[in-house]
């Protein structure tokens, strides 16, 4: 930079060539027009650079020079530091009106969600209580994945897949007896009986990705979904990711061409092209884990 002193040495230049322009006007009658032109050019250049000028100046050294030479207001160079620290003020309104306005516009979303499309209270306890009963049963505890979906299931006895994860949970803990009748109630609840077992081989299919031993009970029901009825989707979308998980990968690239031709649910056939073309990129390695994991049931 050229340094406090340069730069006020500077404007002391605006002062002297202002008050030139008009005298010598007046006493030799010529027309400076043009020379006043360059001058206001350089005035909206000195403007549009007040921040670098003060920087280089001082704010402390131009207010001492102002005391110095007592301009008038139109003399405005002279007041360079009161323009940029008002802009900064301005520039700090304005983006603190933009943050108010903002946080305002999220405040009545918020409010929008929570009146009209929020679940209920209800639903979003036993939402809470299915996430972590999933973690629960990817670190192995299925004693508390169970207490989780127990109560997810107090709160909707009619869900079909909470009924299917206590059922599946009741068993690998040796607790037959109680899961029968859970077992029961979502094959009552269930649309077919394709449905029933589908959903109940992804369940399985789910647990055995966290590693229980589950692999061969869903793909017991995964034929069996498939047999109820060969033209579910979701039967053959179940029978692909048993398939998938047992490293069988051309069979279930084959089982979720299927299950996408056959879905009419959108959710089901992009997840069934997605976990499609996710093998058809990789060589069959033989026994593998799923590419898409867990949350890659419907």
């Amino acid at each position: 930079g050229i340094g406090p002193q340069a730069t006020l040495e500077m404007l002391r230049r605006f002062d002297a060539v202002e008050e030139a322009i008009p005298r010598l006007e007046a006493e030799y009658g010529v027309d400076l027009k043009p020379e006043r032109t360059r001058l206001e050019t350089a005035e909206n250049m000195l403007r549009s650079r007040a921040s670098m000028v003060v920087r280089e100046a001082g704010p402390e050294n131009i207010a001492a020079a102002r005391d110095e030479v007592r301009p008038s207001e139109d003399e405005w160079w002279w007041f360079l530091d009161r323009l940029v620290a008002e802009r900064r003020r301005e520039t700090i309104r304005r983006w603190s009106m933009r943050g108010a306005i903002a946080l305002g516009v999220l405040l009545l979303v918020g409010v929008a969600y929570q009146l009209f499309l929020a679940p209920p209270k209800a639903q979003q306890a036993a939402s809470e209580h299915i996430s972590n009963g999933e973690l629960d049963i990817q670190r192995g505890d299925l004693q508390a994945a169970l207490t989780e979906y127990e109560a997810a299931l107090q709160i909707n006895p009619n869900d079909v897949e909470n009924q299917l994860y206590v059922a599946a949970l009741l068993q690998q803990l040796g607790r037959t007896d109680e899961a029968a009748p859970h077992f029961a109630t979502a094959q009552r609840l269930s649309p077919s009986a394709a449905d029933y077992h589908a959903s109940l081989s992804l369940v399985y299919y789910k647990m055995a990705v966290s590693g229980a031993n589950t692999v061969n009970l869903a793909e017991a029901e995964a034929n069996a979904a498939v047999k109820a009825d060969d033209k579910s989707a979701m039967a053959h979308f179940a029978l692909a990711s048993v398939y998938e998980l047992q490293g069988k990968v051309p069979e279930a690239i084959q089982e979720f061409e299927t299950a996408s031709n056959l879905s009419k649910d959108p959710r089901l056939t992009v997840l069934a092209r997605m976990r499609m073309g996710m093998l058809m990129q990789r060589p069959d390695q033989g026994v593998g884990m799923p590419s898409s994991g867990v949350g890659g049931a419907p």
